[in-house]
């Protein structure tokens, strides 16, 4: 028999940044967040429907909310990433959450080099002048504030897709890295499950036990009818699986 779902939906744990244009979003970063999912790793991909249906102040909200409940960051720069004021605007919160100490973030150069991002040459380049001309912010302190940002996610560790014969080969390495520098995050689903089974099985055969095993097998049942065996069997798996965790 299914058990109906009562899980709460689990907060994201990747956020991913993407100037997104249709050939990458159904692309490459089609095929992380795939890639992600296998590996039982929630992910955050922002999409065109809810920048419409949600218009820019919500939408802001909502990325700032999305990346502050993460805890790693891919930041997929692209020659048009700085093309989009809002690939700035959350590269800039990330940038300010892995300085707190709260995010981490692995920058990925999908067509584009380092020394492109660093030094904004090229079409990257070019798209971040634009960008800065469109919103009147040449030589303002706000534009040296996101080169700063840019420059420091783009010395982090990370991916260069010219190092990779096609991109099946760059998204393994982006999972391995993932599971390398943050194995916790599988790990803290897959305990969050087995507290759940557990708890849940541990109802299933208390309530067994309390109706069924006093009828069938003891003659005194007065222990076995109150409540208080219900609660024994509970503490009995809650201390069973408090054991296991600290073998682990």
């Amino acid at each position: 028999m299914t058990m109906p779902n009562f899980r709460r939906r689990p907060l994201p744990q990747i956020f991913i940044s993407f100037q997104g244009n249709d050939d990458l979003r159904k692309g490459f970063v089609s095929h992380v967040v795939k890639a992600l999912k296998e590996a039982r790793v929630n992910v955050f991909v922002d999409s065109d429907d809810q920048w419409e249906r949600r218009g820019p102040h919500h939408h802001d909200q909502l990325f700032v909310r999305r990346i502050h409940n993460s805890k790693l960051a891919l930041v997929i720069f692209s020659d048009k990433y700085a093309e989009s004021q809002q690939c700035l605007n959350e590269l800039t919160k990330i940038h300010e959450r892995v300085t707190d100490g709260k995010l981490m973030v692995i920058p990925i150069f999908y067509k584009v080099n380092i020394e492109e991002v660093n030094n904004l040459e090229g079409r990257f380049g070019k798209c971040f002048d634009e960008t800065m001309r469109r919103q009147g912010r040449q030589n303002h302190q706000l534009t040296h504030h996101i080169v700063g940002c840019l420059r420091s996610i783009a010395r982090q560790p990370g991916f260069t897709s010219g190092y990779y014969s096609n991109d099946s080969d760059l998204v393994e390495a982006i999972i391995r890295g993932i599971k390398k520098n943050i194995p916790y995050i599988s790990a803290k689903q897959t305990i969050g499950e087995e507290v759940l089974a557990e708890l849940l099985s541990a109802s299933i055969v208390a309530a067994l036990c309390f109706y069924f095993v006093p009828m069938y097998v003891f003659l005194d049942s007065g222990f076995f009818i109150s409540p208080r065996w219900y609660l024994a069997v509970l503490l009995l798996f809650v201390v069973r699986h408090s054991l296991r965790l600290m073998q682990n």
